[in-house]
Protein backbone atom coordinates (compact mmCIF):
# COMPACT_ATOMS: atom_id res chain seq x y z
CA UNK A 1 0.00 0.00 0.00
CA UNK A 2 1.45 3.33 -1.12
CA UNK A 3 1.30 6.27 1.28
CA UNK A 4 0.19 9.62 -0.04
CA UNK A 5 3.42 11.66 -0.43
CA UNK A 6 1.55 14.80 0.63
CA UNK A 7 0.67 13.29 4.02
CA UNK A 8 4.16 12.15 5.00
CA UNK A 9 7.02 13.85 6.78
CA UNK A 10 6.90 17.53 7.65
CA UNK A 11 3.79 18.27 5.58
CA UNK A 12 1.74 15.80 7.66
CA UNK A 13 2.96 17.30 10.92
CA UNK A 14 2.21 20.84 9.71
CA UNK A 15 -1.27 19.78 8.64
CA UNK A 16 -1.89 18.18 12.03
CA UNK A 17 -0.59 21.32 13.75
CA UNK A 18 -2.90 23.52 11.66
CA UNK A 19 -5.88 21.29 12.43
CA UNK A 20 -5.00 21.37 16.12
CA UNK A 21 -4.77 25.19 16.07
CA UNK A 22 -8.16 25.49 14.43
CA UNK A 23 -9.79 23.24 17.07
CA UNK A 24 -8.20 24.97 20.06
CA UNK A 25 -9.85 28.31 20.94
CA UNK A 26 -6.72 29.60 22.71
CA UNK A 27 -4.68 28.90 19.61
CA UNK A 28 -7.37 30.64 17.58
CA UNK A 29 -6.91 33.71 19.75
CA UNK A 30 -3.15 33.54 19.24
CA UNK A 31 -3.72 33.32 15.50
CA UNK A 32 -6.06 36.33 15.60
CA UNK A 33 -3.55 38.27 17.71
CA UNK A 34 -0.84 37.51 15.17
CA UNK A 35 -3.05 38.69 12.31
CA UNK A 36 -4.01 41.82 14.24
CA UNK A 37 -0.35 42.69 14.81
CA UNK A 38 0.27 42.29 11.10
CA UNK A 39 -2.65 44.58 10.26
CA UNK A 40 -1.40 47.18 12.75
CA UNK A 41 2.09 47.04 11.23
CA UNK A 42 0.66 47.35 7.71
CA UNK A 43 -1.23 50.50 8.70
CA UNK A 44 1.87 51.93 10.34
CA UNK A 45 3.83 51.21 7.15
CA UNK A 46 1.21 53.15 5.19
CA UNK A 47 1.72 56.10 7.52
CA UNK A 48 5.49 55.96 7.01
CA UNK A 49 4.97 55.75 3.25
CA UNK A 50 2.79 58.88 3.24
CA UNK A 51 5.45 60.71 5.24
CA UNK A 52 8.19 59.72 2.79
CA UNK A 53 6.10 60.79 -0.19
CA UNK A 54 5.31 64.18 1.30
CA UNK A 55 8.97 64.76 2.18
CA UNK A 56 9.83 64.32 -1.49
CA UNK A 57 7.12 66.78 -2.54
CA UNK A 58 8.35 69.28 0.05
CA UNK A 59 11.86 69.11 -1.42
CA UNK A 60 10.48 69.62 -4.93
CA UNK A 61 8.36 72.56 -3.82
CA UNK A 62 11.27 74.13 -1.98
CA UNK A 63 13.36 73.99 -5.15
CA UNK A 64 10.59 75.67 -7.16
CA UNK A 65 10.05 78.34 -4.52
CA UNK A 66 13.81 78.98 -4.31
CA UNK A 67 14.05 79.49 -8.06
CA UNK A 68 11.07 81.83 -8.14
CA UNK A 69 12.29 83.74 -5.07
CA UNK A 70 15.70 84.20 -6.68
CA UNK A 71 14.06 85.57 -9.85
CA UNK A 72 11.14 87.42 -8.21
CA UNK A 73 12.37 90.84 -9.30
CA UNK A 74 12.71 89.77 -12.94
CA UNK A 75 9.28 88.14 -12.92
CA UNK A 76 7.56 91.17 -11.40
CA UNK A 77 9.14 93.48 -14.03
CA UNK A 78 7.87 91.45 -16.99
CA UNK A 79 4.31 92.64 -16.72
CA UNK A 80 1.05 92.65 -14.78
CA UNK A 81 0.05 89.17 -15.99
CA UNK A 82 3.23 87.63 -14.60
CA UNK A 83 2.76 89.62 -11.42
CA UNK A 84 -0.70 88.06 -11.08
CA UNK A 85 0.69 84.60 -11.86
CA UNK A 86 3.32 85.17 -9.19
CA UNK A 87 0.60 85.98 -6.65
CA UNK A 88 -1.33 82.81 -7.58
CA UNK A 89 1.94 80.83 -7.37
CA UNK A 90 2.48 82.11 -3.84
CA UNK A 91 -1.08 81.13 -2.90
CA UNK A 92 -0.57 77.65 -4.39
CA UNK A 93 2.66 77.32 -2.40
CA UNK A 94 0.86 78.33 0.77
CA UNK A 95 -1.87 75.77 0.10
CA UNK A 96 0.72 73.11 -0.63
CA UNK A 97 2.63 73.71 2.60
CA UNK A 98 -0.60 73.79 4.60
CA UNK A 99 -1.63 70.38 3.25
CA UNK A 100 1.92 69.02 3.46
CA UNK A 101 2.06 69.89 7.15
CA UNK A 102 -1.43 68.42 7.55
CA UNK A 103 -0.03 65.22 6.07
CA UNK A 104 2.88 65.17 8.47
CA UNK A 105 0.81 66.01 11.55
CA UNK A 106 -2.64 64.46 11.13
CA UNK A 107 -4.89 63.94 14.06
CA UNK A 108 -7.52 61.36 14.58
CA UNK A 109 -10.95 61.88 16.07
CA UNK A 110 -10.66 61.41 19.80
CA UNK A 111 -12.50 58.32 20.93
CA UNK A 112 -12.46 57.33 24.54
CA UNK A 113 -11.74 53.67 24.96
CA UNK A 114 -13.98 51.72 27.27
CA UNK A 115 -12.18 50.67 30.45
CA UNK A 116 -9.17 52.71 29.23
CA UNK A 117 -7.18 49.56 28.44
CA UNK A 118 -4.05 51.41 27.29
CA UNK A 119 -1.65 48.53 26.71
CA UNK A 120 -0.31 49.25 23.23
CA UNK A 121 -0.34 53.01 22.59
CA UNK A 122 3.00 54.49 23.68
CA UNK A 123 1.31 57.41 25.44
CA UNK A 124 -0.73 55.06 27.60
CA UNK A 125 2.33 52.95 28.36
CA UNK A 126 4.37 56.01 29.38
CA UNK A 127 1.64 57.18 31.79
CA UNK A 128 2.63 54.46 34.21
CA UNK A 129 4.95 55.66 36.94
CA UNK A 130 7.33 52.69 36.84
CA UNK A 131 8.23 50.10 34.21
CA UNK A 132 7.15 47.41 36.65
CA UNK A 133 3.60 48.82 36.60
CA UNK A 134 3.35 48.14 32.88
CA UNK A 135 4.85 44.68 33.28
CA UNK A 136 2.25 43.90 35.94
CA UNK A 137 -0.58 45.26 33.78
CA UNK A 138 0.41 43.39 30.64
CA UNK A 139 0.91 40.12 32.53
CA UNK A 140 -2.35 40.41 34.46
CA UNK A 141 -4.77 40.86 31.60
CA UNK A 142 -6.32 38.05 29.60
CA UNK A 143 -5.36 37.76 25.95
CA UNK A 144 -8.89 38.72 24.92
CA UNK A 145 -8.43 42.20 26.48
CA UNK A 146 -5.07 42.53 24.75
CA UNK A 147 -6.78 41.62 21.49
CA UNK A 148 -9.51 44.21 22.16
CA UNK A 149 -6.93 46.94 22.79
CA UNK A 150 -4.96 45.89 19.73
CA UNK A 151 -8.12 46.01 17.61
CA UNK A 152 -8.89 49.49 18.95
CA UNK A 153 -5.34 50.62 18.08
CA UNK A 154 -5.71 49.25 14.56
CA UNK A 155 -8.83 51.35 14.11
CA UNK A 156 -7.17 54.50 15.47
CA UNK A 157 -4.02 54.03 13.38
CA UNK A 158 -6.19 53.46 10.30
CA UNK A 159 -7.92 56.78 11.01
CA UNK A 160 -4.55 58.54 11.15
CA UNK A 161 -3.50 56.86 7.87
CA UNK A 162 -6.78 57.91 6.22
CA UNK A 163 -6.32 61.52 7.34
CA UNK A 164 -2.72 61.50 6.08
CA UNK A 165 -3.69 60.25 2.63
CA UNK A 166 -6.54 62.76 2.32
CA UNK A 167 -4.14 65.61 3.13
CA UNK A 168 -1.50 64.07 0.84
CA UNK A 169 -3.96 64.05 -2.07
CA UNK A 170 -4.75 67.72 -1.49
CA UNK A 171 -1.05 68.56 -1.22
CA UNK A 172 -0.42 66.69 -4.47
CA UNK A 173 -3.08 68.74 -6.29
CA UNK A 174 -1.66 71.99 -4.88
CA UNK A 175 1.79 70.85 -6.03
CA UNK A 176 0.49 70.26 -9.57
CA UNK A 177 -0.89 73.80 -9.64
CA UNK A 178 2.41 75.09 -8.27
CA UNK A 179 4.41 73.25 -10.95
CA UNK A 180 2.08 74.47 -13.72
CA UNK A 181 2.44 78.06 -12.60
CA UNK A 182 6.20 77.63 -12.27
CA UNK A 183 6.41 76.41 -15.87
CA UNK A 184 4.38 79.38 -17.08
CA UNK A 185 6.53 81.81 -15.09
CA UNK A 186 9.77 80.20 -16.27
CA UNK A 187 8.59 80.26 -19.90
CA UNK A 188 7.57 83.92 -19.68
CA UNK A 189 11.01 84.76 -18.25
CA UNK A 190 12.72 82.82 -21.05
CA UNK A 191 10.59 84.53 -23.73
CA UNK A 192 11.35 88.02 -22.43
CA UNK A 193 15.11 87.35 -22.41
CA UNK A 194 15.13 86.63 -26.13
Amino acid sequence: MNADPMMTGSYASKEQERTSILRNPTSDLHLRLDQAWRILNLNQDLIRSADQKIYLLIVMSTLLVSYVAFNIEKISRIGPLQYGLLAVFILACGAFYFYALSTLFPRRNHITAPENVGLIFFGDIARRLRPEDYVEDINAIPLTRLFDDLSRQIYLVAQVATNKYKAYGRAWRAMLIEVSLFIVLAMSMALTRS
